[in-house]
Parts: structure tokens; C-alpha cells; sequence
């Protein structure tokens, strides 16, 4: 059954339009107030909305807007008693669908509203072909591997609903792809996907990122912002790597998780929000809340879901078709027509270890793309050598039973960081690079063990 939100101050109007259309199947919300509209908009989801220009608390112009922010294919048809055409082209450059002017007949009032239901109908029928289109992409670059397909399982499980998820894997292993295709799968596909690398940012500056900020609140704050949270409202957040936000980011976003409203830096007036949070790390969560560097009771509460993904190592079978796409990709970008790989050059992709997983396997094929001259690519042209060395691992400390695991852990990560920045000369950024690690944690990780 269709739903229409009737938003119109007058109550005998009100009462005979709702009358009108439930005697002709259609399920009906109704408001009368200018200032309720947003929050029963955001509740009930209407497929249609009637909304009056003229109102108390808010007129219908701005309301117009409001609902067209959150929701841009939202179909909206005004109504008034006014006359006149300045409103009616108003409107229709803001993007209403269509006008009523009052009083209004019922056969104009029901020969609307079916437009506009054809309107949602070929909507809809669009937005499905852009999702399997979409998926039929993203299959391919995803990968056919039992493992992979095992994932997409649980994505096809966990997408519908609304359930935070953790999504675990090596750096390179596509983690933001996972993301975007849950939110893709969604009921929020059509609203906003917005992602914040908790990496990229300094510490002091992740509360205004997350949260916003008013104007004046500190030093450089000319203006107001909106956080991170108030732009993916109604829509889906990601969190990348949020294993390296502070600690005090933490307690902040666990209480914004479980109150589901957020206040600006230096505001007073708390905002309700309606976000699905998707966070991404490249380490192991047990690992880091053991070593304090995550909260537990955080982990819990975005553990409602975990999806670990395998490194490009564990699924070799995918090599081939990863790199076929990915061969498409760059000759289209860059103006060739290289056919594929020779049995040498797919024998040294299969049996690479790929430290950097995927992202490093497309890009060792773009590079390959511009070097190769022929049609065919070869081995030289790979920038990868297949050695039969086993990596050299730093030497363990030795392993004392009667010592706290947490000891232990720090122990071992004291040798990792000593072993990285000898073996840089002492250039921190490149032993960051080595260890995978954000320099501003190596920092840290270095002043804790005084390793200077």
C-alpha cells in the first residue's frame, strides 16, 4: 500500500483529503504543524507528500527544501489557496513535482497523485537497474573465491538491517569497497554515504570532525560546521581505521552511538541523528583493546556484526580475474589496448605474496600498462620479484608464563618498532610505512616505549 503524508493546518481540509485518498487504497499520515513535519517525515518514510506552502512554525518553501536535503528523490506536491504564480515556479526550481492550487476537485486531486506514483514507480524501476548493474560490477572486481563468496553471503544477511558493523582486514584488502557495498544494499542506499579516515586527521581535531562545531567555539571556528554524524544523517557512516582515534574520540562517539544525538563543539542544542555506522580497521581489535588503545565497551557496541576479510595471499585463485579487470581499467584510462599477460607474468602474480594486497595489485598492473609496449605483458614489466627468501621476522622476546599477556604484548611490540626504525636508519616515516602504521601512532608507540 502506497503512503502519502498530508502536511495542511486546516483540519476539515485535512480530514476530507485523507478521507479522499483512503477510500482509494492509499495509507495516510497526517500533520498539521510546520515544525512536526520533519521528524513524521523521517518516521513514517511517505512515498508521496502533500505538503501546504502556507503553515504555522514553518512555511512549506523552507520545509521544501528541509525534506529534499535529506532525501532528494523525495516526491513533494504543494498546495495553497493563494494565487498566483510566483510560488508555483518557487517551488518547482527547488523541486517539488507538482502544484494543487485550492480548492481543488477530487478527480484533480487523484489524477495527481497517480502521476506522481507513476513518477515513484519508474523511480524506482531506475534505481533497481542502477543496483544490479551496480552489483553485476561489483561482483566482478569482489572476486568468485569461496572465502569471498562466503562474505557477500553475509553482506546479502546484514545489508537490510541496521546493525553496526566491524569489517577487518589487512591494508589493501578493500575494506571501503565491503562498506559502500553494504550501504549499497541497504534500505539507505538512496541517502548519504559519508566515510571519515580516522587516520588522516590529528587527534585534536577528531571531535569537530566527528561532532562539528559553532561558530566562535575556539580559536579559527569562523563559522559553523556540521559533523561528520549530521551529514550521514539518515544514511550510513564510515569509520575508517577508527583503531586510531584517541581515546577521548571514543567515549565521546560511544555515547553519540547510545543516545543516537550529537552536540556541536561549543553548542548547546543537541541533534537527534539516525546513522548506520560501518567502522574499518587493519588491526586486530582484541589486540589493541589489550594493549589500551581501544575501549572495550566501544568494541562491543559496533561489534554487532564482524566481517574479516582475507588477505589477497589466501585467495590466489582470484589473481587472475583481479588483474583482468584491473588491465581494462588502465587501458581505457590511459589509451591502450594491452590484451593480457603472458604464462610468465601470470606465473610471478600468482606466486607474489602481495603485502599490499589488492591495492597493490592494481596498481602493479597500471604500472605495467604504461611500461609495456607490445600487446602483452611481461614479466619485467610486473615490478615484483618472487623470492624464495622466508621474510626475516624480529627475534621474539622469550615467552614467560608468569608474565601478563598485556606484558608480553608490549614487549614483543617494543622489538617490531626497534627492528623497523633500525632498519629505516632512523627516517620514523619510512618505518611508519614499513609497519603500516600511522606516523603519529608510531610516535606514540615510540615515546611509550622510550625509544628514541
Amino acid at each position: 500500500m502506497h503512503s502519502i503524508l498530508i502536511v495542511e493546518d486546516n483540519w476539515d481540509t485535512q480530514m476530507l483529503i485523507s478521507s479522499i485518498l483512503r477510500e482509494n487504497g492509499y495509507k495516510t499520515f497526517l500533520v498539521g504543524d510546520g515544525k512536526e513535519v520533519i521528524s513524521k517525515f523521517n518516521s513514517c518514510k511517505p512515498d508521496i507528500v502533500l505538503l501546504d506552502i502556507k503553515l504555522p512554525g514553518q512555511n512549506g518553501i523552507t520545509l521544501l527544501k528541509k525534506i529534499k536535503k535529506i532525501d532528494p528523490n523525495a516526491i513533494i506536491i504543494m498546495i495553497s489557496g493563494t494565487k498566483g504564480i510566483k510560488n508555483i515556479v518557487e517551488t518547482i526550481k527547488l523541486g517539488a513535482y507538482d502544484y494543487l492550487r485550492k480548492p481543488f476537485n477530487q478527480d484533480e486531486l487523484l489524477l495527481t497523485i497517480e502521476r506522481a506514483f507513476k513518477t515513484f514507480e519508474l523511480n524506482q524501476q531506475v534505481h533497481d537497474l542502477t543496483r544490479k548493474l551496480y552489483f553485476k560490477e561489483s561482483k566482478v572486481i569482489i572476486g568468485e573465491n569461496p572465502q569471498i563468496k562466503r562474505i557477500l553471503n553475509q553482506i546479502d544477511l546484514i545489508s537490510p538491517t541496521d546493525m553496526s558493523v566491524i569489517i577487518q582486514g589487512d591494508s589493501g584488502t578493500g575494506k571501503e569497497v565491503f562498506a559502500n557495498l553494504i550501504h549499497k544494499k541497504s534500505s539507505k542506499s538512496n541517502r548519504v554515504f559519508v566515510a571519515l579516515d580516522c587516520g588522516a586527521i590529528p587527534d585534536t581535531l577528531v571531535e569537530s570532525e566527528l561532532f562539528g562545531y559553532e561558530k566562535g567555539s575556539y580559536t579559527g571556528a569562523l563559522s559553523s560546521k556540521a559533523g561528520k554524524f549530521e551529514e550521514a544523517n539518515n544514511g550510513t557512516l564510515l569509520l575508517d581505521e577508527i583503531t586510531n582515534m584517541p581515546i577521548r574520540g571514543q567515549a565521546k562517539l560511544l555515547r553519540v552511538l547510545e543516545e543516537k544525538q550529537t552536540t556541536r563543539i561549543g553548542g548547546k542544542k543537541s541533534r537527534k541523528v539516525d546513522v548506520r555506522v560501518i567502522a574499518t580497521s587493519n588491526k586486530d581489535f582484541r589486540n589493541e583493546i589489550e594493549l589500551g588503545n581501544f575501549r572495550e565497551d566501544l568494541y562491543h557496541r559496533l561489534n554487532e556484526f564482524k566481517i574479516i576479510l582475507p588477505s589477497l595471499a589466501k585467495i590466489k585463485d582470484d589473481i587472475p580475474q583481479f588483474a583482468q579487470e584491473f588491465l581494462k581499467s588502465a587501458n581505457q584510462h590511459f589509451k591502450k589496448n594491452i590484451t593480457g599477460f603472458s604464462v610468465e607474468a601470470m606465473h610471478t602474480l600468482l606466486n607474489y605474496h602481495w603485502p599490499g594486497n589488492v591495492r597493490e595489485l592494481k596498481n602493479v598492473v597500471k604500472r605495467a600498462v604504461i611500461t609495456t609496449e607490445g600487446n602483452i605483458i611481461q614479466p619485467q614489466q610486473l615490478s615484483i620479484k618472487i623470492s624464495d627468501e622466508t621474510p626475516s621476522t624480529p627475534t621474539a622476546p622469550k615467552v614467560d608464563l608468569n608474565v601478563p599477556f598485556k606484558t608480553l604484548l608490549k614487549q614483543y611490540e617494543y622489538v617490531i618498532i626497534k627492528n623497523a626504525v633500525e632498519k629505516a636508519h632512523g627516517n620514523k616515516t619510512k618505518a611508519a610505512k614499513m609497519l603500516d602504521m600511522n606516523i603519529r601512532t608510531l610516535h606514540r608507540k615510540m615515546n611509550d616505549h622510550n625509544l628514541h
